[in-house]
């Protein structure tokens, strides 16, 4: 019965009125486009005007029903980029800070090696016998420079002791002077350094060999050098090497170098004024060598003269007229 009534109401408007209903309607259109289809099917050209015209008729209303799903697309792949992009951002930041820690950590490594050679370079003298040690702590307080190490008594450091480290110019037997062990613990050493204020070491200038005296100043890159006569021969860039005279300091390890426009004449003064600078970097100087002489082989002594069986039984003719002129004495 409701079947019945639906017929009715589709054919029909609900008012029941002879005029045509949704369903005639509909009906209508599904020939039309069925008569258009087979038309174009047959006889395409004839059917391609109207083909466009409806093409573009009805271009708007596919962009526009299109449109929401291009701006879903767009926006959703604009949000997955930026997400990527950042994460990527993240990734490569982190691997950079990991770059940057590495080649720090191989300049580092690469200063030490750089260090190491060269102290091991000088530890290649065969009258002396070294030991490498660590700069725990620096200090530097009103013209004192003084330095803490990581070897003590325990390792055989004693008071005096000269300490040693590498520079900027070493020599081809390599060494610079740092300083002399004042104080000595059990596990750690104090170390005075040639610039302090109450340092002195006995110096030969390399070119000329006059001598002189190396003073600190207490600053760590000045040096005075002293006791040298106003007449006396020296230029900026002379190279002063430890002289051995006070038994302390073994010879010939480099101390200082006379700096530009160093040399100054004070009128009516018998010394010249001149600074020079320590040709150790003592900023960043990290590991220096404590210095041992080795003892000198001990000679045993030459026994005395004695007449040797061969000597006897070299010459019996000396022998018999030694004895013939002692029997006829008698």
């Amino acid at each position: 019965m409701r079947l019945i009534q639906s017929l009715e109401a589709a054919i029909y408007d609900v008012d029941h009125h002879a005029t045509p209903g949704l369903f005639i309607r509909f009906v209508v259109l599904i020939l039309i486009a069925l008569t258009l289809m087979f038309v174009d099917h047959r006889s395409p050209s004839n059917t391609l005007p109207v083909r466009t015209l409806f093409s573009i008729i009805g271009y708007p209303l596919q962009l526009a029903v299109d449109a929401p799903f291009r701006a879903y697309n767009v926006t959703e792949g604009f949000f997955a980029d930026q997400t990527r992009v950042s994460k990527q951002n993240a990734e490569l930041e982190a691997r950079l800070l990991e770059i940057k820690a590495d080649y720090r950590n191989m300049k580092i490594i690469k200063q030490q090696n750089e260090r190491l050679r060269s102290l091991l370079k000088i530890s290649k003298r065969p009258d002396f016998s070294f030991t490498m040690a660590e700069i725990l702590s620096a200090s530097d307080y009103r013209g004192q420079s003084v330095v803490t190490i990581n070897k003590g008594t325990r390792d055989g450091v004693f008071v005096k002791q000269v300490v040693l480290a590498d520079g900027d110019k070493a020599q081809s037997q390599g060494g610079n002077i740092f300083g002399q062990v004042i104080s000595v613990t059990p596990l750690s050493a104090q170390v005075i350094l040639i610039t302090d204020l109450q340092h002195a070491i006995p110096v030969r200038n390399l070119r000329t060999n006059k001598r002189a005296l190396a003073s600190g100043t207490g600053k760590p890159d000045v040096l005075e050098l002293k006791s040298i006569v106003a007449e006396s021969d020296v230029r900026d860039g002379d190279i002063f090497v430890s002289s051995g005279l006070d038994g302390l300091f073994p010879a010939d390890f480099q101390v200082a170098e006379v700096v530009s426009n160093g040399v100054n004449y004070v009128p009516g003064d018998p010394f010249a004024n001149i600074k020079a600078r320590p040709l150790i970097n003592f900023q960043n100087t990290r590991e220096v060598l404590l210095l041992w002489r080795n003892a000198e082989p001990e000679v045993a002594p030459q026994p005395a003269d004695e007449p040797s069986e061969n000597t006897n039984n070299a010459n019996p003719e000396a022998k018999t007229n030694s004895a013939q002129v002692a029997g006829a004495a008698q």
